[in-house]
């Protein structure tokens, strides 16, 4: 039997605004809460939009990332500022591969940028730049920064691409299983890849130099496992294209299914350490709830919070991001998602074991690449190009 997870507490956060034209409206209504409505308005467009990053609350911009390996700096209302990076040079955006991901980590010393990409081998590689008082990319010595870990890629899928930091203030860093189709390696149930797993890192100072660009945590759970890497927190995924942690530590996953079914899955953390530490999600064991892969197993991976079946032409999760009391009056601590090829996004909420409600938060959105949230708002990217603003209000 797959044990479940226990959520410590729901989010309770907060975060909200608006502008630009409207492009579509829904109320729902649910027997946990206050009937919503639900407006999407586009404020920008970037080709190929995968990413959607704050830097700082007080900060009056948003960074916004391409796969084919820029990163734009707007106002919060979607005017253009600038171009703070550009790596295209380095990188080939096409398929799953490109800029797949930005963080930003503040230590007492400096704030940094963590950029996850694949390079012009197709291998994921994630570098560190320094970030500057005004806001722009310190690029002088390199314009992809500080190389601290590349990872080989067997196919040209399946890169993951998600970053986070944690609230120990730790990297996170998730990867796919390597590709092709069905874990062909069984990779991602395997401690001595990399591949199919959540890496969790220290970063060195962006000014060190000399050894490997961090350090390892010594409350890694294979860090004296023989044989095992070190640098992995969880295991189990397939393709954990987005992940983030909530106000209490807990790690919410959207992991990409493979023919049948798209799930969520989330982790206990704490106000110290980000969640899944020693976890497995299953795969390829499972796939989502189901036996998939009969020659492996993984008897204590964690059951997913949500998962949703290949119907209705639905094919693939993009997460994901949690509702807060300013970004979604009346759906505080809801979990919001898209689907690629449906266009449409989906909020849950959870009790702490199971979904006790879902809803359609909006539909027709053209293949979605992320729902991400920053202290204000929640955004929609689409990789058409698309950055839509979702307001949440209680109708009156």
């Amino acid at each position: 039997m797959r044990r479940v997870a226990l959520i410590a507490s729901l989010v309770v956060l907060a975060a909200c605004t608006s502008t630009s034209s409207t492009d579509i409206t829904l109320s729902s209504s649910t027997p946990t809460s206050n009937q919503v409505v639900y407006t999407t308005k586009i404020i920008g467009s970037l080709p190929s939009v995968v990413d959607l990053v704050e830097r700082l609350p007080e900060d009056n911009w948003l960074y916004v990332v391409s796969r084919n390996g820029t990163v734009e700096r707007w106002s919060r209302d979607g005017s253009r500022i600038d171009s703070v990076l550009d790596i295209s040079s380095q990188t080939s955006g096409e398929g799953e591969r490109g800029l797949l991901g930005l963080i930003f980590r503040h230590t007492k010393q400096t704030t940094e940028a963590f950029i996850n990409y694949t390079n012009r081998n197709g291998d994921t590689v994630v570098s560190q730049l320094s970030v500057k008082s005004d806001g722009t990319f310190d690029t002088s010595q390199s314009i992809t920064g500080k190389t601290i870990l590349t990872i080989e890629q067997p196919y040209a899928n399946h890169n993951g691409g998600g970053l986070a930091i944690g609230p120990d203030k730790f990297l996170y860093i998730g990867t796919g299983d390597g590709g092709s189709a069905n874990d062909p390696e069984r990779r991602a149930l395997d401690t001595s890849s990399l591949l199919g797993k959540i890496l969790r890192i220290d970063p060195k100072n962006s000014d060190d130099v000399g050894g490997t660009g961090y350090n390892i945590p010594s409350d890694n759970p294979y860090i004296s496992t023989k044989g095992a890497r070190p640098e992995i927190w969880s295991i189990g995924v397939r393709n954990p294209w987005r992940f983030t942690f909530d106000t209490y530590g807990n790690m919410w996953i959207a992991d990409v299914g493979q023919n049948a079914w798209e799930e969520v899955s989330v982790a206990t953390g704490s106000l110290t350490q980000g969640g899944g530490r020693g976890v497995s999600f299953g795969w390829s064991a499972y796939e989502g709830t189901h036996r998939f892969n009969p020659d492996v197993s993984s008897p204590n991976s964690i059951q997913p919070i949500y998962e949703y079946p290949h119907e209705d032409g639905a094919c693939s999760i993009s997460g994901g991001a949690l509702g807060t009391n300013v970004s979604a009056l009346g759906r505080a601590g809801w979990y919001f998602f898209g689907d690629f090829c449906t266009g449409t996004v989906t909020a849950i909420l959870t009790n702490g074991t199971a979904t006790v409600a879902s809803e359609t938060v909006a539909t027709q959105l053209g293949n979605i690449s992320a729902v991400r949230a920053t202290s204000t708002a929640l955004y929609v990217l689409s990789f058409d190009g698309a950055v839509r603003q979702l307001t949440v209000a209680r109708k009156n």
